[in-house]
């Protein structure tokens, strides 16, 4: 088990591509960009960018992160099978 797991970025900022849980909305997303003092997320299962401050987001933990990517395959999955 990781025991950094769902703790702070040392410099503040996650990487892009990082699944995050934005506290402020209680909603996980997937960082797009940080611009100025904010970073850009999107939801797992896309949609519209918003901003947020860095201190009102945390890495997902590893269980968390496993639900996010199974979600995230699963929509593929489906867009796959119906646009068949």
């Amino acid at each position: 088990m990781n025991t950094t797991e769902g703790t702070r970025w040392p410099e503040g900022v996650p990487p892009v591509g990082a699944f995050v849980r934005d506290t402020k909305r209680s909603r996980d997303a997937v960082v797009m960009a940080a611009i100025g003092g904010y970073v850009q997320l999107r939801g797992i299962e896309g949609g519209t960018e918003w901003d947020v401050k860095p201190e009102k987001i945390r890495p997902l933990t590893a269980r968390e992160e496993l639900s996010a990517r199974t979600s995230v395959r699963n929509t593929a999955m489906r867009l796959r099978v119906g646009g068949q």
